[in-house]
C-alpha cells in the first residue's frame, strides 16, 4: 500500500520556461493576479461602455445622479464577482481562499463592521463641530423623501463597499499574499489604494490620499484579525453611508460637493484642514488620531482567537 504522502506520488517540479509561470501551487501568485485584473479591467469597463451608451442620461449626468451611481456600481461589483469565481474555477481553490466565505456573508461580523465603521466617523463630525467646522439645522428631508434617499444611499453605499472590498481585500489581498506575504501585500494594495484616490480624483490633497491609504491598510488588518472581508465591508459601508448620506460630507467624485438628498441640514465651514474642504471629512487632519485609535482599538477587540485566512 502506497501513502498518499509518498515523494514519488508529487507532480514534477516545473521545469525550462514552465518555472517563470507554475510552482509547487500552480499558476504563479502574480501571473493569477495579472489575470484577475486584466480581466476585472475589461470587463467593468466594457459593460460600464455599454450602459453609458444605451442610457444617455446617465452618460450626461454631473456628480453622483442616484440611478447612474447604483447602476454603475451593480456592474463594478458583478464584474469582481465574475472574475472571482473563474479564478476560483481555474486555480482550484474556494472561495474562503480569497477572504470572501459567501455563507458569512452579511452576518454577524458584517454588523459589527458597521458600527466600527459609524462610531468612528461620528466622533470626527463631533470634533469638527467642536472646533467650528460642522453645523446642522435638523432634517434636510422629510416624510417619503427621507426614506427613499436614506434607503437608496445605503443601496448605493452598500454597493461601493461590497465591491471595494471584494477586488481589494478579497481576492488581490490574498493571492498577493500568496506569493509575497500577507503584510508586505496589504501594504502594496493599500498603498495603491491610496494613489488611486489621490490620482484618479479632482481636487485632491496628501491628506486625503494618506487618510484613504491608512483606512485601507486598517480594512486589511480587519481581514487578517477576523478571516474574511466581512467586517472590512460593514465598515466600509458604514463609513460612507454616515459621512455622506447623514452628515453630508462633500466628495471629490461629486465635484467637491455633498450628495443629493443627504438627510441632515448641514454645512461645513472653516479651514480645509478642519473640515476637509471638498474631498470631505476623512481629509480632515483630525482624522489621523482617529485612524491610529481604530487600529488600537480593533487589535485589543481581537486579541485571542485571531483567524488570518489561507490564501491556498
Amino acid at each position: 500500500m502506497t501513502s498518499v504522502d509518498d515523494p514519488s506520488l508529487a507532480p514534477p517540479p516545473a521545469a525550462g520556461w514552465r518555472r517563470w509561470f507554475y510552482g509547487d501551487e500552480g499558476l504563479r501568485a502574480g501571473w493569477c493576479l495579472a489575470r484577475f485584473i486584466v480581466l476585472y479591467a475589461l470587463l467593468g469597463a466594457g459593460a460600464t461602455w455599454l450602459y453609458l451608451r444605451l442610457d444617455r442620461a446617465a452618460a450626461k449626468a454631473a456628480g453622483w445622479e442616484p440611478r447612474a451611481f447604483i447602476a454603475t456600481e451593480v456592474i463594478a461589483l458583478l464584474a469582481a464577482l465574475a472574475c472571482v469565481a473563474l479564478s476560483a474555477r481555474l486555480e482550484r481553490r474556494p472561495w474562503e481562499a480569497y477572504a470572501l466565505a459567501p455563507r458569512a456573508a452579511f452576518g454577524r461580523r458584517f454588523w459589527e463592521g458597521v458600527l466600527w465603521g459609524a462610531a468612528p466617523v461620528s466622533a470626527l463630525i463631533a470634533a469638527i463641530w467642536a472646533a467650528g467646522g460642522w453645523s446642522a439645522a435638523g432634517l434636510a428631508e422629510s416624510g417619503g423623501s427621507l426614506v427613499r434617499f436614506a434607503l437608496v444611499w445605503a443601496v448605493a453605499f452598500l454597493l461601493v463597499a461590497l465591491g471595494e472590498e471584494v477586488v481589494f481585500r478579497g481576492y488581490t489581498l490574498l493571492t498577493l499574499a500568496r506569493g509575497i506575504g500577507f503584510w508586505p501585500a496589504a501594504l502594496t494594495l493599500s498603498t495603491l489604494f491610496g494613489m488611486l484616490h489621490y490620482f484618479t480624483k479632482p481636487m485632491e490633497t496628501w491628506a486625503d490620499g494618506l487618510s484613504t491609504g491608512l483606512l485601507g491598510l486598517f480594512l486589511c488588518a480587519t481581514v487578517r484579525w477576523t478571516g474574511d472581508i466581512w467586517l472590512a465591508a460593514g465598515f466600509h459601508f458604514g463609513w460612507n453611508f454616515f459621512a455622506l448620506a447623514v452628515f453630508g460630507g462633500p466628495n471629490t467624485g461629486n465635484d467637491g460637493k455633498p450628495i443629493t438628498g443627504h438627510l441632515l441640514a448641514s454645512t461645513f465651514h472653516g479651514p480645509q484642514w478642519l473640515t476637509g474642504g471638498p474631498m470631505g471629512p476623512e481629509a480632515s487632519l483630525l482624522v489621523f488620531p482617529l485612524i491610529g485609535a481604530l487600529f488600537a482599538a480593533c487589535a485589543w477587540r481581537f486579541r485571542r482567537g485571531r483567524s488570518a485566512p489561507r490564501p491556498a
